[in-house]
């Protein structure tokens, strides 16, 4: 089993109080109902995150899972490890690449601050990006793999064995873009990577839209009109595939 949750508040959101005002045609020096849209941005930035599986604000969050997965062989299943053959992970294949792959949830991955794990011993054991694993934030879901060759090390068999800390979600700032060199040893281990990591416009125009058609039909909080949520269908990212890249 396992879940992920933010672990902060976003620092920003991805429109600003005076962006809805303007939308919305209202005075910027009305400030009577302040408060309440800037609710309404946060809920409705929330919703769309419903909707589309998406970070729309970026932010920290941890994924906790009690067992890293790993490497299974079918036809020698006795020496299945870790713990037993009959309590692999869901995603456990006979395939490498595959039974070692992590998935993070809530594109856009922008980073991993660390992934936590209790050893069989006990003791809490800290990897670190391109050191110890290789993060492939090019795909949506970004994907966490051990460094080539190697294997994810055994832990302790308890709940929330392992925890991975990473950031997530849109710059407020639509031309935002991250770059990434893998610089740490071992080198090669995959190429640079540069990703746009502003918020798109369509995603901004889906909480302007729903912002205002909540603040018009106040008995209606809640409520998403197809149109509305449309904008967040279209960027939804479904993984069919949990244990394929």
């Amino acid at each position: 089993m396992g879940y992920c949750k933010a672990t902060a508040l976003p620092t920003s959101e991805p429109v600003t109080l005076d962006m809805v005002k303007t939308f919305m045609k209202l005075s910027i020096a009305y400030t009577m109902e302040d408060m309440l849209i800037l609710g309404l941005i946060q809920a409705a930035r929330e919703e769309g995150e419903l909707i589309s599986g998406l970070a729309l604000a970026q932010r920290p969050w941890r994924m906790v899972l009690d067992s890293a997965p790993y490497y299974t062989d079918t036809v020698q299943s006795q020496l299945a490890y870790p713990p037993s053959y009959y309590s692999l992970p869901r995603y456990s294949t006979t395939l490498w690449n595959y039974s070692q792959m992590i998935k993070l949830p809530y594109p856009p991955a922008v980073s991993v601050q660390q992934m936590r794990y209790i050893d069989t011993n006990g003791n809490a054991q800290v990897l670190h990006q391109d050191t110890d694993f290789i993060f492939d934030r090019q795909n949506e879901p970004a994907r966490i793999f051990p460094i080539p060759g190697s294997y994810w090390a055994a832990n302790l068999y308890v709940a929330n064995a392992l925890e991975i800390d990473f950031t997530a979600g849109y710059d407020p700032d639509p031309s935002a873009v991250d770059t990434h060199d893998v610089t740490s040893t071992p080198p090669n281990q995959q190429p640079e990577s540069t990703i746009v990591t502003g918020i798109p416009q369509r995603i901004v125009l889906g909480i302007l839209n729903l912002v205002t058609f909540w603040y018009n039909n106040r008995g209606s909080v809640g409520d998403v009109p197809q149109k509305w949520a449309q904008p967040f269908v279209n960027s939804r990212i479904d993984d069919w595939q949990p244990t394929r890249g």
